[in-house]
């Protein structure tokens, strides 16, 4: 599409289809995960995250996922309760908390899809530092048109 030469409207009409495809893309897999392994598409992404990182701090898992530590700590909360992580304070320093998955936390990563806000991350780091810049002017430009600035978001269709 980028290619070919089309009207405004035609192209305002594509923006907006995109848009679409990607909130329904985002809705019914958060749908599907909830559904059927009884956890949240963000919960799920942490559970990958750690998987793939293995044991590690709270921290650590913020700037993996680029998500405040208090988002984080409320999610592995929910975690936890489940029975999928468990936390321990690091020796000697015990202001750090290490995070684990559990065996269950673990069956449920080998099982469920890749979380599409983890492939969104991946994606985007493999992109080169100017594609990345001139998707972030764009999509900034989107949000001052729609006015929408002060919105505070933390992931798509989730309570977390």
């Amino acid at each position: 599409m980028a290619n070919k030469k089309i009207s405004k409207k035609a192209a305002i009409a594509e923006i907006v289809q995109s848009f679409r495809r990607i909130f329904k893309a985002i809705q019914q897999y958060s749908e599907e995960v909830l559904k059927e392994f009884g956890v949240t598409g963000p919960q799920l992404w942490l559970l990958k995250t750690l998987r793939r990182e293995g044991g590690t701090s709270v921290g650590e898992l913020s700037q993996k996922m680029y998500l405040h530590i208090s988002t984080v700590s409320g999610i592995i909360d929910r975690l936890e309760a489940k029975g999928y992580v468990s936390r321990k304070r690091a020796e000697p320093d015990r202001r750090i908390v290490m995070v684990h998955l559990t065996g269950d936390g673990k069956r449920i990563v080998d099982q469920a899809p890749e979380p599409s806000q983890g492939k969104l991350l991946h994606s985007l780091q493999n992109l080169s530092e100017k594609e990345v810049l001139e998707m972030l002017a764009a999509l900034q430009k989107i949000v001052r048109l729609m006015e929408v600035e002060q919105i505070e978001v933390k992931f798509f269709f989730s309570e977390e």
